[in-house]
């Protein structure tokens, strides 16, 4: 009886073990057109790693199935088939399953970090159609220049909210992929200043984890004089 209880001791400490969390998307592509294509599930740092992998789109549906990894960021991506195009899709592998949709609008949710990327997103969206919609308004013909400089007025108040929320966001969300993500997105939009706080606090993680990031950071000349 010892060493049944003592061989069944061991098996569960194995299997606690080689047990590791994982992280899962269950995707739709609407469009028939993509049907048999290919999925691309690339790093964020895809260009310089190489880190690609891939599936095929089967009856309007794919799926990936990764360890879970809360700072690694990937990008959901599949070819043109023109006219025809799907928007990339930004996931951080945090432990869970998403449900995603991939089509001229992507998105995805069902884990926290998951679900705020998606506000992200959608608050991106409506700021940079609005700023588009300005312009536009501005560049009409005869408008007068009072009726310009409102419109430019309330430009810089919605860049300065969007900025205020990106920041936000950010540091709330420092020490996983999201911090990550939008550091690097933003990384020239951010003063020196900022950019040398973000880094003391969060050491080389950023860095280790992002080789684009990486050459950024080695190559930010301003970062040297601070």
């Amino acid at each position: 009886m010892k060493r049944f209880l003592l061989v069944y001791l061991i098996f569960l400490l194995t299997v606690s073990c080689v047990h590791k969390e994982t992280f899962k998307v269950n995707g739709i592509v609407p469009d028939t057109t993509f049907e048999g294509s290919k999925v691309y599930f690339v790093a964020l740092d895809g260009p310089i790693t190489k880190d690609v992998d891939s599936t095929i789109i089967i009856d309007g549906k794919f799926s990936f199935v990764k360890k879970a990894d809360t700072m690694c960021t990937k990008i959901l991506r599949v070819p043109v088939r023109y006219p025809n195009g799907v928007e990339d899709l930004v996931t951080v592998l945090e432990a869970g399953t998403i449900e995603v949709s991939l089509s001229s609008n992507s998105y995805g949710q069902g884990t926290r970090l998951n679900n705020k990327l998606k506000e992200w997103k959608d608050m991106k969206r409506s700021h940079d159609s609005i700023q588009s919609t300005l312009y536009t308004q501005k560049a009409m013909e005869g408008i007068s220049q009072a009726t310009i400089d409102s419109l430019m007025r309330y430009s810089v108040i919605l860049k300065q909210e969007y900025r205020s929320y990106v920041t936000s966001l950010m540091n709330e969300n420092l020490y996983n992929g999201i911090g990550l993500l939008l550091f690097k997105v933003y990384y020239h939009d951010f003063p020196p200043e900022e950019r040398k706080r973000i880094l003391d606090l969060t050491g080389n993680l950023y860095r280790d984890n992002d080789e684009q990031l990486k050459g950024m950071i080695d190559n930010d000349a301003s970062l040297k004089n601070l």
